[in-house]
């Protein structure tokens, strides 16, 4: 594969008990932006703030599914520390130097690469208070920057070319113990992204990603 896809990085340090919600309003709301086909936009609240999301239940499925790998793969007390990555590609032609005839494939275009730095879970209700407070503020902060990224980073989409399906196949991918992050990233970048036959979603057509709200409605934070 070629090309070298726009890369965004998102960090938290929140309690395990928090990863679950911080996650799913994460990445529900990168969805809402660059899943480019037309959506019923819909309310998430976590962490004391609204989210709009996708009506998408492929998107919703896979989110769920991910979240549930991350929680296993990060389980032992010792973990610190826990990454994924979020990625998006497009059709292109391929290259074919020796030969006649044109083959596709699809390129990443863009990579979100999101680190959870796992805390000690609080112990006095004191130290309770002061972490929903922390987590909350850092949720919202981070949902500004996916607003602020998305809003200035547009050159790079790829143009829409079709209207049959998803444009844009995405995967999601979590760091094991056992992998090396600059080895997962080159993995789905290279060996496991989509394939032509594996890329048809049942989708609608796609809508322009500029005319959708703010993802975010916090209370008491904007």
């Amino acid at each position: 594969m070629t090309g070298i896809p726009q890369e965004f990085n998102l960090e938290t340090a929140l309690p395990r008990d928090q990863v679950k919600d911080a996650l799913r309003g994460i990445l529900h709301s990168i969805f809402f932006h660059r899943l480019l086909i037309n959506v019923l936009p819909r309310e998430l609240r976590v962490l004391n703030t609204s989210v709009s999301i996708t009506d998408s239940k492929d998107v919703e499925r896979l989110i769920e599914e991910k979240i549930a790998e991350f929680l296993h793969n990060t389980s032992p007390t010792q973990v610190k520390k826990g990454k994924l990555a979020l990625f998006f590609y497009e059709k292109r032609l391929k290259k074919n130097w020796f030969q006649f005839t044109k083959t596709e494939e699809f390129v990443c275009w863009e990579q979100w690469s999101i680190t959870l730095n796992l805390v000690q879970a609080p112990q006095s209700e004191q130290e309770k208070l002061k972490s929903v407070k922390s987590v909350e503020n850092q949720f919202t902060q981070c949902l500004l920057k996916i607003l602020k990224i998305v809003n200035d980073y547009k050159e790079h989409i790829p143009s829409i070319t079709t209207t049959e399906g998803n444009p844009f196949p995405y995967q999601i991918a979590i760091q094991s113990q056992t992998e090396g992050w600059s080895s997962m990233i080159k993995r789905m970048l290279v060996t496991d992204a989509p394939t032509i036959a594996s890329s048809t979603h049942p989708t609608v057509p796609a809508s322009n990603p500029s005319s959708r709200p703010s993802s975010i409605k916090s209370e008491g934070k904007m």
